[in-house]
């Protein structure tokens, strides 16, 4: 029981998460790593935990971690939620071809086991960051505008458009600053604009609807 309680939390911060619940999220990663480190002698603590902060953080490198340590631990289940998470966070940060390719692997492992519904949860998710399966899943981005986003930069590009800092967003999006400048250099480059300024100005535009027209970028 011990063993499996900290996947539990895992799922409750990939569902809050996808409820935009960034609180109970952020609570679900604090209880698990309280429970992994009480229960360090035991594996699997410790993978719900890598899964809770790449979830949390959605960082590729951290659920590549939990992804390993789901393959040595020799649960399909585990392993094929560890492939579909993975997939999400590729997609998330703009890599589809990424996504597609774990998105495939998470369905193998889920097909194995017979499990229909986690097929159509996984498929449903990465369909929503514009990635299918097949030779055509991955929808190809357009090179400027906001279509032009990842999520990921979608996310950061509405908080700076709020007025937020790098280290303010960073903080609320449990990323690192680097991360953040990286991102907010390619928003200002695919809507076109030169300044933090711009891009709320097209933000505004864009909730105006398209009755408001163009808005030049500062």
């Amino acid at each position: 029981m011990a063993y499996e309680r900290p996947w539990v939390l895992s799922e409750i911060v990939r569902l809050a998460l996808e409820c935009g619940d960034t609180a109970t999220a952020r609570a679900a990663v604090a209880a698990c790593g309280r429970t992994a480190a009480a229960l360090a002698e035991h594996p699997g603590p410790a993978l719900a935990l890598l899964r809770c902060r790449g979830l949390f953080a959605q960082d590729p490198q951290l659920l590549e971690q939990a992804l390993e340590r789901a393959q040595a631990a020799g649960r399909p289940l585990v392993l094929g939620q560890a492939w579909e998470d993975l997939a999400v966070a590729r997609a998330w940060h703009g890599d589809l071809t990424a996504a597609r390719s774990a998105l495939t692997r998470a369905v193998a492992a889920y097909e194995d086991l017979g499990a229909r519904w986690d097929t159509a949860r996984a498929d449903a998710r990465l369909r929503s960051l514009g990635v299918r399966r097949g030779s055509r899943s991955a929808r190809r981005r357009p090179a400027n505008g906001w279509e032009a986003l990842t999520p990921a930069e979608l996310k950061v590009a509405l908080l700076v458009a709020q007025g937020r800092s790098n280290p303010e967003i960073a903080r609320a999006l449990f990323l690192s600053t680097r991360t953040v400048q990286t991102h907010v250099s390619h928003i200002l480059a695919k809507l076109q604009v030169r300044s933090r300024a711009g891009v709320a100005a097209q933000a505004a535009a864009r909730r105006a609807g398209p009755e408001s027209g163009p808005v030049p970028g500062p």
